[in-house]
């Protein structure tokens, strides 16, 4: 596999941070009824591995990817499964897989099941799920485990109704989130590259982004064009860089994601990479993975994008961010 491949499929690959239940979860319907509010999207054709932290088996970090499909890429994704398992030290586990394709889906969860068995890895349970009936592969008891299905509906589920009472979101699909990431017209960009060939370089973006937050969805072609130049050298992209803060996160997330959607490629990877690493700082690492992405397949070395899958990766908390910020601050003021 080259390094672009190994690069973009850890970005393809969506993991979450330690997830906080809004609501006691009651066995593996429950459980599938709050997967779409973690990953903040409903998983379809995709394997979920979620991990359970401590003595009362709460949820704690999930990751997804894209169901595989063929003998060989089924055994390579389990190999995948097992390695970041490891990486990340999840145990126990639990493993679903989002499909109506019994077939790719058994086969999946019996490769991802023995490799993580054979490692010794501790496996709560199994399930596949259609989008009407969820199975268990380690449960046989007809009375908790219908062998014909057992119905849910996310829709009308208790778990969902309190998770969006508690302000969690989610999105129908992942193409809806990719999608926040994706150029919107061909005349603005258009209308931008113009404009940035007139905007000096050395223009400092400190001033600029301070503005445009307030107002990250109205921006002019000309306000898009000189934040877009002015964080194109590392010096410029740094400060704006050093301005977020997780209690900013949010913000400056709307604001790159706003600029990235309107520039061309040629001036993308220092957006993208500052709208990712924004989306990662307030929490959302499925976002950060996308918009690391959409960088990735304009640039696939650019350093920005790929610390932010590295952190994705690592599992890291974005609190280590404000020791780090912290640090920095004091030391340039000394």
């Amino acid at each position: 596999m080259s390094k672009k491949s190994r690069i973009l499929r850890a970005a393809r690959t969506e993991l979450t941070a330690d997830a906080r239940p809004v609501t006691k979860l009651n066995g593996p319907g429950d459980a599938i009824a709050i997967i779409p509010y973690l990953l903040g999207f409903t998983p379809s054709e995709s394997l979920v591995v979620i991990a359970l932290r401590g003595p009362r088996r709460r949820f704690g970090p999930c990751f997804r990817m894209d169901l595989g499909s063929g003998a060989e890429a089924v055994l390579d994704q389990a190999d995948y499964v097992l390695a970041l398992v490891q990486h990340h030290g999840f145990d126990p586990v639990m493993v679903f897989a989002f499909s109506a394709r019994v077939e790719a889906a058994d086969a999946a969860l019996s490769a991802v099941r023995a490799k993580l068995s054979e490692a010794g890895v501790g496996i709560l349970d199994v399930i596949r799920a259609d989008g009407f009936r969820w199975w268990s592969a380690t449960c046989r008891n007809p009375l908790c485990c219908d062998p014909a299905g057992t119905p849910y509906d996310i829709e009308t589920s208790r778990v969902a109704a309190e998770a969006v009472l508690a302000g969690m979101q989610r999105a129908p699909d992942r193409e809806s989130l990719r999608a926040q990431f994706a150029p919107l017209d061909g005349a603005r960009i258009a209308a931008v590259a113009a404009a940035a060939s007139k905007v000096p370089r050395g223009i400092y973006p400190v001033p600029l982004v301070e503005a445009a937050l307030a107002t990250p969805h109205a921006l002019t072609v000309d306000e898009v064009a000189e934040l877009a130049v002015s964080v194109q050298r590392v010096v410029g992209r740094d400060a704006a860089w050093s301005m977020m803060t997780r209690s900013n996160a949010a913000r400056h997330l709307e604001l790159w994601r706003a600029v990235m959607q309107s520039v061309p490629d040629a001036l993308l990877p220092p957006v993208g990479g500052l709208a990712a690493f924004a989306a990662w700082l307030s929490g959302n690492g499925v976002l950060a993975s996308h918009a690391a992405e959409r960088v990735l397949t304009v640039d696939s070395d650019y350093p920005l994008a790929r610390l932010v899958v590295d952190a994705l990766r690592a599992s890291l908390n974005p609190s280590t961010w404000d020791a780090f910020h912290a640090g920095s601050a004091a030391s340039a003021a000394r």
